[in-house]
């Protein structure tokens, strides 16, 4: 970015910033934020007018898949790093599950160069790896957590839940030399193997085996206990229910180094959106009821979930066309997903108070989980921003190549109009 920026009359949404919700203009130049002011003229920067605007913190998807290495032509990091940038993202965390796994310092290293090489092109978004926390991800030895740590992993989850408690144990506490977060995805595989979506009434009159709110109570209560008992930083990655959050809410208010995150897809279907067989919506964890919808909505609004991910992704047509039993897990919602988190909320609540905790929950909520450096908007700090019109109708600029995007609701608003990181940015087109 060679001629500076100058943001006009952009309200600013940073809690942590000496402008917070006051409508200003910003200027930026060689990637760091050069004046603040109600009003400013610099003939020589490139104007950038909000138009109702409002800017915040670059936002960090905490849980991301791009397929590289391994199953490249679902997405691929190049492209997917294009796709994170139009949907508001400054840095993507990285899941380790790819073909073959990163659980070794060189994966690591591998997936920074190639991010840089990315940034080199002009791409803003900024490459986080996730080293396995077993070998392969197989759940047995423990991968090298500290030499992946020294070499740039920002935390570390096999993408599975963690079934061992020994590895579980033994992971969290090495956390506590290498600093990172442990993460895992709270769910006890063994109660109702193969189950394919939520248990209740709507599995039943689809004839299908589900998933107990049971298995993820179960591993949450037994995580946490391990925590008790080994220390280190713990994360949940994908929250459904509502007996789980208050589970982790009193854990808090214990003391205990417990986060928590659930997907933005969660805070919008339920198990009814499964009816008709809609494999896009065969997620792991599954979608559940209503009830439990809202205890998580109010639970981003309150701040024990700590942050909301998109979890993206993203299939081929080959093995995303297949009945709904077949069909693997997960779909590709990154483009969507924050105006999708915020939809969920604004139900629940104020647009304003919606508004506030979902830049939260994809700002200072995925730093703290992942040990990153706060960004606040103030002079002098390094230019991390992300520009969105939280009214505008829902617009993707830059489509995934992925075939399982899911449906969204009517009338979806939020757009985002650029992202600024360092000396890189995005700019939308329109």
């Amino acid at each position: 970015m060679e001629q500076a920026l100058l943001l006009k009359q952009f309200r600013v949404l940073d809690p942590s910033s000496p402008w917070h919700d006051q409508v200003v203009d910003i200027l930026v130049d060689q990637g760091r934020i050069d004046e603040i002011a109600p009003s400013l003229q610099v003939p020589a920067a490139q104007v950038l007018e909000s138009n109702g605007g409002v800017v915040s913190q670059g936002w960090v998807d905490g849980q991301v898949h791009f397929r590289e290495p391994g199953e490249e032509t679902k997405e691929g990091l190049a492209h997917g790093l294009k796709v994170a940038a139009a949907a508001g993202m400054t840095q993507v965390a990285l899941l380790p599950s790819t073909h073959p796994p990163v659980d070794h310092a060189m994966a690591v290293e591998s997936l920074l160069a190639k991010g840089s090489k990315a940034q080199a092109s002009g791409c803003p978004t900024v490459v986080l790896p996730m080293g396995c926390v077993t070998e392969q991800g197989q759940g047995q030895q423990l991968s090298e957590m500290s030499d992946m740590a020294q070499h740039g992993a920002v935390a570390f989850t096999d993408d599975v839940p963690m079934d061992r408690v020994s590895a579980l144990q033994r992971a969290l506490t090495y956390s506590k030399a290498h600093g990172k977060t442990v993460m895992d995805l709270p769910l006890e595989s063994d109660l109702n193997h193969g189950g394919v979506m939520h248990e209740g009434l709507v599995s039943t009159e689809m004839g299908l085996l589900g998933i107990p709110v049971e298995a993820e109570v179960l591993r949450v209560s037994r995580n946490l206990e391990v925590l008790r008992h080994a220390g280190g930083r713990l994360h949940f990655s994908i929250v459904t229910a509502a007996q789980s959050v208050d589970l982790i809410r009193e854990a808090k208010a214990q003391g205990l180094a417990v986060t928590c995150g659930t997907t933005a897809g969660h805070l919008v279907y339920t198990e009814e959106d499964l009816r008709g067989f809609h494999g896009t919506l065969k997620v792991l964890a599954p979608f559940r009821t209503a009830s439990d919808r809202r205890a998580l909505r109010k639970s981003v609004l309150d701040g024990t979930i700590d942050m909301v991910v998109s979890d993206h992704r993203p299939e081929d047509l080959e093995h995303h066309d297949v009945e709904f039993v077949l069909s693997p897990n997960g779909m590709a919602c990154l483009s969507s997903a924050f105006a999708l988190t915020l939809h969920g909320l604004r139900q629940e609540t104020t647009q304003t108070e919606a508004h506030d905790a979902a830049v939260r929950a994809w700002s200072a909520g995925p730093r703290e989980v992942l040990g990153l450096a706060p960004a606040p908007i103030t002079v002098g700090g390094k230019a991390d921003l992300t520009w969105h019109a939280p009214e505008a109708s829902h617009h993707v600029e830059v489509p995934t190549k992925a075939a399982n995007t899911p449906p969204l609701p009517e009338g979806l608003k939020c757009t985002v109009r650029g992202v600024i990181h360092g000396t890189k940015h995005w700019l939308a087109q329109a």
